[in-house]
């Protein structure tokens, strides 16, 4: 007797392996996943930055300069080159100097790391 014989003496796919194949969809296999993606969840931070406050996002809009400009007047650097993750300088100086910036009629990308030592360095609000 072949295998395909047999599965027609015995019924080919009847209400019990319907049942079967939904409750390994639905309880078991999700239950089995779970644990392998807890890790890239748990352990994987996406690169991020502050996100600047409204009064200046408002005032660079005006700006005719280029994103990574704007930024590195608001954004300390750190080590590795990149923005700071949860640091930013306070607002008001960096404001300031933008203001300063602008008066002074000089281009934005040369006073991005213009006085970055006396400016305070803050944890981000937003």
């Amino acid at each position: 007797m072949l295998l395909e014989e047999a599965l027609r003496e015995v019924g080919d796919f009847g209400r019990f392996q319907w049942l079967l194949i939904v409750y390994l969809c639905v309880f078991v296999a999700p239950l089995r996943v779970l644990p392998l993606f807890g890790h890239i969840f748990s352990l994987l931070v996406p690169p991020h930055r502050c996100r600047l406050p409204p009064q200046l996002e408002a005032a660079f809009e005006a700006a005719n300069a280029t994103q990574d400009a704007l930024l590195s007047l608001a954004l300390p650097r750190g080590s590795d080159g990149g923005f700071s993750e949860c640091r930013m300088y306070e607002a008001n100086a960096t404001l300031a100097l933008w203001l300063d910036t602008v008066k002074a009629g000089s281009a934005l990308g040369n006073a991005s790391h213009a006085d970055a030592v006396g400016r305070a360095i803050v944890p981000c609000q937003f």
